[in-house]
This record gives C-alpha cells, sequence and structure tokens, in this order.
C-alpha cells in the first residue's frame, strides 16, 4: 500500500468531516491521542537526560497540541515550564486549546504569557531546560514568519537545545517545505495522521530531524464511509504518494526461468557526440543492469571505433562535421526502432544546430515509451510544440534548470514548489516527469507524484542522470508502464547511490559506482531484505537522528 501524503487543505477537510461524522467534540479526543503519543515519543527520544522540558505553545490548535503534552509529562513526572503567546487584538485561544488551557491551569501548572517586550523568564526557562517542545505555529502558515514568532524560533535555535516539533517545524510551509522567513532547527517531529509533503520537500526536510507518524485514528481518504468519502471530491486529487520498498518489491518485472534475452526487451538510445561517449555508454550500461535483454545504443559512426567492446551493441549513425547524429541518420535508425520496446534519447547528444532538428524529427516518429534526458530535453525545449505531432509515452528527467528551460518558469520558483511544478509540467506536457534533485519528484499527467526518498549528495556527479535514464528504460523494457518504471528506477538509482556512498561514502562517489550498485539493490528488493531509505527506517522507528541541533 502506497504512503499517502496529504496538502494541508486535505488533511483539514478529513479533520472536519470525521469530526463531524464522529461527534462535535471528536477534535479533543484527535488532540488527546496526538499530544499522549507525542509526549510519549519525546520520553523515548529524552531517555537517560535530565528530565526538565519547556513546551512554547501558539494560540491554535497546534499550541492545544503542546498543552496536551505538557499534561502529560507532568504526569510522567517531568518539570515543564509552559509558555504562550499572548493575545493580540481579536483573537483567542481555539476551542481545545483553551480547553486544555484549563485543565492544566487545574492542575496548578502555571500558563506563561509571552510577552514582546519581557522575554528574561523564557530565556531563562529555555537555558535550564534539556528540551524544547515547539507548538508555536504548526501547519498551514502561508506568509513569511515575523516579530515575535522569529524572535522566539531564533532564541529555540540559538539555545542549542534538542527541539520537538509538533506536527511541522514551526516557520516551515507544510506543502511547500520552504522556510518562511525563520524555522525551527528540530531535532525531532511527531506529525499526526500523515506525513506532511513540507517534511519530505527541501529544505524543510533538512530541519525536521527525526519524523515520527503518530496514528490518532483519523482515516485515510479511501477508508471513509463511501458517503463521506463521496461527499469530500478534493480528496481525491491531487494523489501524492511516498514511494517505499515495500510498494517496489511488488512492482519488479517478473523473470520466468524459461527466458532468453528477448524475454526482457530491447532498448534503443540514441545519444553520444565527440567527446561525449561516456554518457551515452553509462546510459547503455545501466539499462542492462537494470535487467533488459538487449542495449541498442546508436550513435556517431566515426566514433564507434573508440568505444570499448562491452556487452552494448552498436549503430553507427550518419553524422555532422563536428561529430554529432546529422538529420541524415532518421534513415539509419527506422529497422532499430521498429525492433524495440523502448527508447532513450539525449544522453551526450550536443547542441549542435542540425542535431537538435534531428531530435525534433525523431520525437515525432517515436511510437513505444521514450526516456528522453539531458540534451534530448534541450533541443525539445526549442520546440515544445512538437510533442503535440507524438504518439509516443515519453518519460522526462530534467534537473530542475532543464525544466527551467522547458516551461520558461525560473529555477528559483521550481525549487520553491517542487511537487507543483512537476504536476504542472507532467500535464502540460502529457508525459511523467521526474524532476531530479533532493528527494525527486516523479509526476504523471492523471495528478499522482510519488516523491522519492533515496539518495544522497554524492550522487551530484557527471553521469548520475545518464544511470538514471537507462534504469528506467530497462525497467519500460521487462515491460512496467512509464510510471511504475519512472518511481521504481528512480527509487532503485538513490537506493544504489546510497548503497555505494555506504561502501566508499559520498566524496568522490562516481556515476559508475551508482551503476555498479543497482543490481545489488535490485536484488534486495525482490527478497525483500532492502532496509528502506533512511528516511522510511526513521518513520518506521529503526534508526534515529539528530539534526544539527544536539541530539536527543
Amino acid at each position: 500500500m502506497n504512503m499517502r501524503i496529504l496538502t494541508t487543505a486535505q488533511v483539514r477537510a478529513l479533520e472536519a468531516a470525521w469530526i463531524k461524522n464522529c461527534h462535535e467534540h471528536w477534535g479533543m479526543v484527535l488532540m488527546e491521542i496526538a499530544g499522549l503519543s507525542a509526549s510519549k515519543m519525546l520520553l523515548d527520544l529524552m531517555e537517560g537526560m535530565p528530565a526538565a522540558v519547556t513546551v512554547l505553545c501558539g494560540r491554535g490548535n497546534n499550541g492545544g497540541d503542546g498543552l496536551v503534552i505538557a499534561r502529560h509529562l507532568y504526569r510522567a513526572g517531568v518539570d515543564v515550564s509552559v509558555f504562550m503567546i499572548g493575545s493580540s487584538s481579536g483573537t483567542s485561544n481555539s476551542a481545545e486549546n483553551q480547553i486544555n488551557r484549563d485543565i492544566l491551569e487545574s492542575l496548578g501548572i502555571e500558563i506563561n504569557i509571552i510577552a514582546e517586550n519581557d522575554l528574561e523568564p523564557l530565556k531563562t526557562s529555555i537555558w535550564e531546560t534539556s528540551a524544547i517542545v515547539d507548538a508555536l505555529l504548526g501547519t498551514g502558515l502561508d506568509r513569511p514568519v515575523e516579530g515575535l514568532y522569529a524572535e522566539l524560533i531564533e532564541m529555540m535555535n540559538e539555545s542549542a537545545r534538542p527541539i520537538l516539533s509538533v506536527d511541522i517545524p514551526s516557520g516551515i510551509n507544510s506543502d511547500t517545505g520552504q522556510i518562511m522567513g525563520t524555522a525551527v532547527r528540530a531535532a525531532a517531529t511527531a506529525t499526526f495522521g500523515s506525513i506532511k509533503p513540507g517534511l519530505l520537500c527541501h529544505p524543510g526536510a533538512m530541519l525536521a530531524g527525526e519524523i515520527k507518524i503518530i496514528d490518532i485514528g483519523l482515516p485515510l481518504p479511501e477508508s471513509l464511509p463511501e458517503e463521506l468519502r463521496d461527499s469530500l471530491p478534493q480528496l481525491e486529487i491531487p494523489r501524492w504518494f511516498l514511494a517505499t520498498a515495500f510498494d517496489l518489491q511488488e512492482k519488479l518485472p517478473v523473470r520466468p526461468s524459461d527466458s532468453h534475452k528477448g524475454s526482457f526487451g530491447q532498448i534503443l538510445l540514441v545519444a553520444g557526440s565527440l567527446g561525449m561517449t561516456g554518457a551515452a555508454l553509462m546510459a547503455a550500461k545501466s539499462g542492462l543492469r537494470s535487467g533488459a535483454g538487449l542495449a541498442i545504443l546508436a550513435t556517431p559512426k566515426s566514433l564507434l571505433h573508440a568505444l570499448p567492446a562491452e556487452e552494448v551493441i552498436y549503430k553507427g549513425l550518419s553524422e555532422t562535421e563536428a561529430g554529432t547524429i546529422s538529420l541524415d541518420a532518421l534513415r539509419d535508425i527506422e529497422a532499430e526502432m521498429e525492433r524495440a520496446q523502448v527508447m532513450v534519447i539525449g544522453p551526450g547528444l550536443s547542441s549542435n544546430v542540425e542535431t537538435i532538428q534531428f531530435v525534433h524529427e525523431l520525437v515525432k516518429k517515436v511510437r513505444v515509451p521514450c526516456v528522453i534526458d539531458a540534451d534530448g530535453l534541450n533541443a525539445l525545449s526549442q520546440n515544445i510544440k512538437i510533442l503535440a505531432d507524438t504518439e509516443g509515452g515519453f518519460v522526462f528527467t530534467p534537473h530542475p534548470k532543464e525544466l527551467s528551460r522547458l516551461t520558461g518558469k525560473p529555477v528559483k520558483d521550481i525549487q520553491a514548489d517542487r511537487i507543483r511544478a512537476a504536476q504542472d509540467a507532467a500535464k502540460r506536457f502529457g508525459a511523467t516527469i521526474v524532476l531530479k534533485g533532493a528527494n525527486s519528484v516523479v509526476a504523471t499527467p492523471d495528478d499522482d507524484v510519488f516523491i522519492i526518498p533515496t539518495g544522497n549528495s554524492g550522487m551530484a556527479t557527471a553521469g548520475s542522470g545518464d544511470v538514471l535514464s537507462g534504469i528506467i528504460a530497462g525497467l519500460i523494457a521487462q515491460g512496467l508502464n512509464r510510471t511504475w518504471a519512472a518511481v521504481a528506477g528512480t527509487y532503485i538509482h538513490g537506493a544504489a547511490g546510497d548503497l555505494a556512498a555506504a561502501e566508499i561514502g559520498e566524496d568522490g562517489m562516481l556515476a559508475g559506482d551508482i551503476l555498479s550498485c543497482v543490481p545489488a539493490v535490485i536484488k534486495m528488493l525482490r527478497e525483500g531484505s532492502y532496509p528502506g531509505s533512511r528516511l522510511e527506517q526513521s518513520l518506521a522507528g529503526i534508526e534515529a537522528s539528530g539534526n544539527g541541533n544536539g541530539d536527543i
């Protein structure tokens, strides 16, 4: 079962509908479960440390969760200091927040009101405490954090005390992961019901620390009673998921024992130019390493003598004086196009004007699934309208700058909302989009989005993208549809990079190191022995890690 990721609007609609379906006061039940579970999480993380905690609360339901946490910590014998933002003109506590405030006060627990002109009591409490609970802002933040809230966030960060954030670190946009002016650097985050997109998208993902999803009894949309689900159509679209090792184990192509090389498909790669044969060869070899039966590399014919004797089959194409593929090569490649189950266009093609014309004409002739990357995407960006005349199912694998060229959207805007950028491009081009980067995003024209939790900084190296293109093509050749080939291929690519990093470290990793680990990752996925990414392990409670803010 895919791990569903809900937008802030979807979570709020689901909570409101479920409370209405159960009882008007059911929100108190959800808050109680959330706060109790988060307090237990903090106590587990604080094992062996002095039990003194400062809890900072806002006036909404996030602050209400913090008040419940404070109560349960107090019951456990923790020395708890509770601070709450004071009311401003026209504002008041949420109903659930106020009830929990009253409960705390009835137990004799003082609620210290934070005043802008006197932060010394809070500073003293923070410096004397062993951990901080951040329950200031929560989800739904859509404007920059300023004034007192910004000052409180900076105070928490500067304390070097480990911070447990409630639902999401204060200051992070819960849908995009962007820092809204300033944000808490949490050691751990207790998030309720489902994981938030902002915990998976950078830079928010770097500030969340160890993440734990707490089940508060809120059903996922697909588990709702039919009549309730029908009343909430907004829960159907968008559909966002976190790709996991468990999902992909079930999706890997079957390999019958009575197979031959033709059983696993043929890849046709149109790639390479003078000085850029390495990219082409890397993509071809990764297609084979991911399980394809044959890989045909079609490249300028003058380059063939320099290519190594490999399992890859070479096809020489007509070329320009610059050693790039010429327009005449369209005739050379027709037979191979008829036999291939999937194509790859782009790695190392160059930006030669005639080669770009060749790509435009070639794309029009594609009749099978086709992965387009690198110079193939750059060529398309010069005449994106040709996609309207095509019949193949395309997978584009751009990095942010390549997507910027395709869409005209500035890189900074793409990076500010990577999920939406990939989703918009998928619908616009009718293609599956793999937006590469930290936690790559795979988006389909049908509004499905998958966030890929594997990968590391060592993969930011020449040729890494070529390996990815080959893996996706190799999976398509074996029968996966383009969506699952893109999801599985991107996950495997990142997992292979993680395996390589574990063996040799991230510094100095080469694309060949990633490529060499691909078969091992696929083997582990098939056997069910792959432990999952660091994020998956954290969500499953397998490991815990601090995040630059002190280790809990």
